[in-house]
């Protein structure tokens, strides 16, 4: 019960290979307001996978029909665009480079 990262200082690396069901996790973060985003604009997608078979057996996976959506002064956005980071990374060879992440986030404080 008092094993929670909510006195922490939480990051999150996005780049545009993070796309459609993997944009839900950094729109999730995104949208609590307590992550810090590093990187990149996500490549975007809103749709949750539909599994599905054809008459044959074959398997399966589109994008269905609901979607990840976030509200903003009271209207829905969907994420379909991308996530925003706050503290753009630009150059991708710095995303491998633990002493420019530890600068970029050292240089938030």
């Amino acid at each position: 019960e008092k094993d929670t990262v909510a006195s922490k200082n939480l990051f999150c690396l996005t780049s545009s290979t993070s796309f459609s069901c993997g944009n839900l996790v950094p729109a999730s973060l995104k949208a609590s307001g307590k992550v810090t985003m590093l990187g990149k604009t996500t490549g975007g997608g809103a749709c949750v996978v539909l599994p599905i078979s054809t008459a044959d057996g074959s398997l399966l996976q589109i994008s269905g029909n609901k979607r990840i959506s976030t509200v903003v002064n009271g209207s829905y956005y969907d994420v379909d665009q991308g996530v925003e980071p706050d503290v753009t990374i630009t150059r991708y060879a710095d995303y491998y480079d633990r002493q420019k992440l530890t600068d970029f986030i050292n240089n938030l404080f």
